[in-house]
């Protein structure tokens, strides 16, 4: 679900910068119209007419963790928020939608560019199943099924999950057929995949359960952190002899946490799961926490079934939910996403069944599952049936464009599958002098002493005769460089795609992002406008991942401070009105550092670019979910600081 963690019905990727990103599901597909922005009370104040508003309504899911307010299922990046957290905050953006109708679900995807390197899952999928801790007892074999059993498994969701998994790509699975539409190696911005491009794969009955691993030497944690939970990965990677890029390019690893734990706060912050992605020596890793979700109703339980089966009706809808995000942004926030940052699942997310694009059930060789729609490009609604988009028997992954440092060792891994499984052959041509390509591993390793741009060319091939060739661009420069090129974090950076329905910045009023003709945006027409309120603080939130395995942070935006700034104090006096730059942990709810503070006597001509390196704010953080907060407080209610386009990026 919202990716970067599940919605009940999670990439990118974990910083606040103003609000929540987290992918939350959505109402797609069903036409419901909501409105962008209330009418503004007057040219100069949208707010100045109106009441002051609790800026953190109970209604909308707002709460209070460790002496900090957050908002439930708006917390990051590609979680999946749980249905009474989804039906709250729908409800009350509905009751404040006006007369300008738009449904930010209906926006078609597009492609983000890929992030070091890997777009979607091209090869078959391949899932690992991990029951972390001694909380699930001891472990037995299911004789009829030959599943793995737990003794601390009250519910069978361990079993259940092992034969959905099974039962993908049996003959009468349409669900995944919508899923392979979606490509990689195309440009940033497109909507659509030409058939000669690398596509999702589609699962094989039998074969997408890769392996099942009891990790229960030890409990595991009781409340599990996000760099705990990514350690965890890591070891199961260890665990199934994944050690290499090639062996992780087309695997998710899902970690289930047992009954009555608390993993990554998930109860407080009303999600039901979510999945991100990790650096480390062995490639990238795509996960998903998966908590016990039987712990929480609202996470499936008899969403669809009677009985005790449909106990596990959650295991479907947001396993599925969250495979599916996995394959078609597996690098999670790098392939496909909409506007709003909502991935294909986020934007089909608790559609009634019998509803249009609603939750069905899903015939398998293994047994009837639940599962939600997702959203189709193809089709522009969320659909559980879609024609195949099927793939060479080869795929060779296009290397990201990089920088890398001229007289240092080079280690760049060329990236492949083959339908068949058979063994692959690489080459290379247009290496610089001192590089080589490994023949059998595919990896470019070696010491070059070339400088500038270089265009290389590498191919794969089978036993068979197929082949696959991709071209990319390696610059080769002397002082540190930054490996592939960064691509955006934020989502809706531009403040073009704020609605009454969805925010991607968790915003204070509904005003505080606007197209009001009262200011300028720095490009497009929409923008922040922060302190136009003294009676309470204006402030933009957007949470962001500080994807494990990065060890830089940057952020930038434009800022325009404007208005009476000059005349709101007296001369020689303290600042009237205050703009902060502020950064908050996720899970843990503390205050990290106040970056920057500008105040009225900044006043601006125009536009400044603002550019920020957060490293050393948040080098402890790396692996946990970062929000990057700009709060104002206004005595006079007369200057305006006005942000746009904002950008984050890691390396």
């Amino acid at each position: 679900m919202p990716s970067a963690r599940s919605r009940p019905g999670g990439t990118l990727g974990k910083f606040l910068l103003g609000a929540l990103a987290l992918g939350l599901a959505a109402v797609g597909g069903t036409g419901t119209a909501f409105a962008q922005d209330r009418p503004e009370t007057s040219a100069q104040s949208p707010t100045s007419a109106t009441a002051p508003k609790d800026p953190h309504p109970a209604a909308e899911g707002w709460r209070q963790i460790n002496g900090t307010w957050v908002q439930a299922g708006s917390v990051r990046p590609h979680v999946m928020p749980n249905a009474d957290t989804f039906a709250q905050r729908q409800a009350a953006k509905a009751r404040d939608a006006a007369a300008s109708p738009r449904n930010n679900y209906d926006l078609q995807m597009t492609y983000r560019g890929g992030q070091d390197s890997i777009g979607v899952t091209t090869g078959q999928p391949k899932v690992y199943l991990i029951y972390w801790g001694s909380q699930w007892g001891t472990p037995g074999t299911d004789p009829a099924t030959g599943d793995v059993t737990l003794s601390g498994d009250p519910d069978g969701a361990a079993p259940y999950q092992q034969e959905f998994f099974k039962g993908l790509g049996s003959t009468t699975d349409t669900w995944s057929k919508v899923m392979t539409q979606y490509c990689e190696g195309i440009a940033p911005g497109t909507s659509s995949c030409p058939p000669e491009a690398n596509h999702v794969g589609m699962p094989v009955a039998g074969q997408t359960l890769a392996g099942v691993w009891v990790d229960n030497a030890k409990p595991a944690p009781k409340a599990a952190t996000e760099p705990e939970i990514a350690a965890e990965v890591v070891a199961a990677a260890q665990h199934f002899g994944n050690g290499d890029p090639n062996r992780n390019r087309d695997v998710q690893y899902v970690i289930n946490t047992g009954q009555g734990l608390d993993s990554d706060k998930w109860k407080e912050l009303g999600y039901c799961a979510w999945h991100t992605f990790m650096r480390s020596s062995a490639g990238t890793l795509a996960y998903t926490l998966m908590p016990y979700l039987t712990d929480v109703p609202n996470c499936g339980t008899n969403w669809i079934n009677p009985g005790a089966r449909g106990r596990l009706d959650g295991y479907g809808i947001i396993g599925g939910h969250e495979y599916a995000e996995t394959i078609t942004d597996q690098n999670a926030s790098g392939a496909w996403t909409d506007a709003t940052g909502q991935e294909n699942a986020d934007k089909c997310s608790w559609i009634p069944v019998g509803a249009n694009g609603g939750m069905f059930n899903l015939t398998l060789s293994t047994g009837v599952f639940p599962v939600q729609t997702t959203w189709s490009n193809y089709d522009h609604l969320c659909t559980g049936d879609d024609p195949v988009f099927g793939n060479a028997p080869l795929l060779v992954t296009q290397p990201c464009e990089r920088t890398v440092e001229s007289g240092k060792p080079v280690d760049i891994p060329v990236l492949a599958s083959d339908r068949a499984g058979r063994p692959i052959t690489y080459g290379a041509k247009g290496l610089p002098a001192g590089l080589r390509i490994d023949p059998a591993t595919g990896r470019i390793t070696g010491t070059t002493h070339a400088t500038g741009w270089k265009t290389i060319t590498v191919t794969g091939r089978d036993d068979q005769g197929n082949t696959q060739s991709q071209t990319f661009r390696a610059g080769f420069f002397h002082g540190p460089q930054i490996g592939c090129t960064p691509i955006e974090q934020l989502n809706d950076p531009g403040f073009e795609n704020h609605t009454a329905d969805h925010g991607v910045w968790n915003a204070s009023g509904y005003n505080i992002i606007t197209p009001s003709t009262a200011h300028q945006a720095h490009s497009g027409s929409t923008y922040a406008w922060l302190g136009q309120n003294t009676a309470t603080d204006d402030s933009i939130t957007q949470w962001v991942e500080t994807t494990p395995g990065y060890t830089r942070e940057h952020l930038s935006f434009w800022l325009n401070i404007t208005g009476s700034a000059q005349g709101a104090s007296a001369p020689g006096g303290p600042a009237a009105d205050t703009l902060s730059l502020e950064l908050y942990d996720q899970w843990s709810g503390n205050y990290l550092a106040t970056v920057k503070t500008w105040t009225n006597l900044d006043a601006t001509d125009g536009y400044r670019l603002q550019s920020f390196d957060l490293t050393p704010y948040v080098a402890a953080e790396f692996g946990s979910t970062v929000g990057i907060k700009l709060v104002a407080h206004s005595t006079s209610g007369k200057t305006a600081f006005l942000v746009d386009d904002a950008s984050v990026k890691l390396t």
